[in-house]
Parts: structure tokens; C-alpha cells; sequence
């Protein structure tokens, strides 16, 4: 058979050779890859911990009607800290941490990096009714769930460089979060 160089150059080529699929699988690989490292980083730590804290208060008062119990959070603003508590010890009291509380999950801010603090930064605190030194609206800066999920009501207001958010909760047992953006919570 003799070869034309017509044949070779008017033949259709149909489909994808395996090592053009691959390369194309590599490329969208690494386009994936730089995508999310971005979008990671480019989330603030404010919002990171806002709703970790967020998640925290529903495990908390799903731990608390689960158990039949009270469940509470205790906020330690100058340790940047919060511990989520399933029993008072022997002492009955919430805000004694350290005392005989059984702690089943403490936070630190420290973990996010310098930086995000417990207050309202740049925002209006009045969300709670009133301004607060230490940027947590609950008395006692404990947060408590009964057995019915109702709880106490207030907010904690968490702020890094520009970002402020406000985390917190209705006395139904609602729990929510806001932004401060524009002049006022969103």
C-alpha cells in the first residue's frame, strides 16, 4: 500500500490521547488547589472564630436538651478563652472555671493566630441594650442552656483589625450572628 501524503493530513481525529486527558486532570487539579488555599486565607479570623463560636452554641444547647441538663459557656475575655461546661461541681457555680466545672471543650483564640479579641472594635456595642467593658453581654459572661434549649439571652462581640461580629443568642434559644458593615449590624 502506498502511503499518501494527502491520506495522512485529511484523516479526522477523533477523541483525546490519554496523556492530553491527564494534563488537563493536572492543570484543574492545581487551579482547584490555589483556589481554596485563597479562599481560606482570604476569610478573616474574626469570622473563623465567630462561627466556631456559633456552632459551639448550638452543640451546647443541643448538649444540654440531649442530656436533660444544664449546659453552659463560660467566657474568659482577658484569656481570650471560652469553655464549654455540662456540670457546675460541687462549688454550683458557672463562673468559677477552674474550680470543680466539668469542661467538655475549651477555646482559645490563640489558635486563630494574634489578633481576634474579645469586643466590639470599631462597631456599636448596643445590640445588647448597652455598652459592656469586656465584650460580652451575658451576665457573669456565662452563658447557660436549660434542658428545653431556652437560654440567657445576650451577645459576644468578637473584632479583628476591621472586623466585628457579634455572636449570640435569644432567650427561645435561638442563636445568631451578625456582622458590622456599613454603620450597623447586618
Amino acid at each position: 500500500m502506498k502511503w499518501n501524503r494527502q491520506d495522512v493530513f485529511l484523516k479526522p481525529s477523533w477523541g483525546f490521547t490519554l496523556v492530553e486527558v491527564m494534563t488537563v486532570i493536572a492543570i484543574m487539579g492545581i487551579m482547584a488547589a490555589t483556589s481554596i488555599t485563597m479562599l481560606i486565607k482570604a476569610e478573616p479570623r474574626a469570622r473563623k472564630v465567630a462561627r466556631e463560636l456559633m456552632g459551639d452554641m448550638q452543640m451546647t444547647r443541643i448538649s444540654a436538651i440531649k442530656k436533660d441538663q444544664d449546659w453552659a459557656i463560660v467566657f474568659i475575655p482577658a484569656a481570650s478563652t471560652y469553655y464549654i461546661c455540662s456540670d457546675r461541681g460541687s462549688d454550683n457555680v458557672w463562673s468559677t472555671i477552674l474550680a470543680s466545672n466539668t469542661i467538655e471543650k475549651t477555646v482559645s483564640f490563640t489558635n486563630y493566630g494574634a489578633g481576634v479579641q474579645f469586643g466590639s472594635g470599631i462597631a456599636d456595642s448596643s445590640m445588647s441594650g448597652g455598652a459592656f467593658g469586656d465584650g460580652v453581654s451575658y451576665n457573669s459572661n456565662v452563658l447557660t442552656f436549660n434542658s428545653r434549649g431556652t437560654c440567657s439571652s445576650g451577645y459576644v462581640y468578637l473584632f479583628y483589625g476591621d472586623a466585628s461580629y457579634a455572636v449570640g443568642t435569644l432567650s427561645t434559644g435561638v442563636v445568631r450572628i451578625r456582622r458590622w458593615s456599613n454603620g450597623g449590624w447586618r
